[in-house]
């Protein structure tokens, strides 16, 4: 099998450098897939409903909101930190306003971890105390 291989290989490289493919339809865009070949067939006309009409189905949704929720979450401990602080106990204050809203955010990436349908989609949940003394 390995030489059938490398003649494919060989001969889609040659294609390349002749410039066979500089033409094609749609060059340098994204393949426009409509059917994918994992999804449940009893499933597909819900998910092709909310994907012509710009949803995604709710664990989608829901990994959107915390992703920006994680974005918030950071940028405004980075906006606390770089603050003149005039004593500690503010930053101890926003450190401990940040573990709070971490310990939740990670109480909804577990819930989310639940409801995705792999592992392959996970998320990982904040390293609170790392994440504070990185700006420490």
């Amino acid at each position: 099998m390995d030489w059938c291989e490398s003649i494919a290989d060989r001969r889609i490289r040659e294609a390349i450098e002749a410039g066979a493919f500089d033409n094609l339809p749609h060059h340098g865009k994204p393949i426009r897939i409509e059917n994918n070949p994992f999804e449940d067939s009893a499933e597909w006309m819900a998910h092709h409903l909310l994907r012509v009409n710009g949803f995604a189905p709710p664990w989608i949704e829901e990994a959107k909101e915390i992703d920006a929720s994680i974005a918030r979450l950071r940028a405004d401990l980075q906006h606390a930190r770089s603050r003149p602080a005039h004593d500690h106990r503010e930053w101890r204050r926003v450190a401990e306003e940040f573990r709070q809203r971490a310990t939740e955010l990670n109480c909804r990436i577990l819930t989310y971890n639940l409801k995705s349908p792999s592992t392959h989609f996970h998320m990982r949940t904040l390293a609170i105390e790392l994440e504070i003394a990185a700006l420490s």
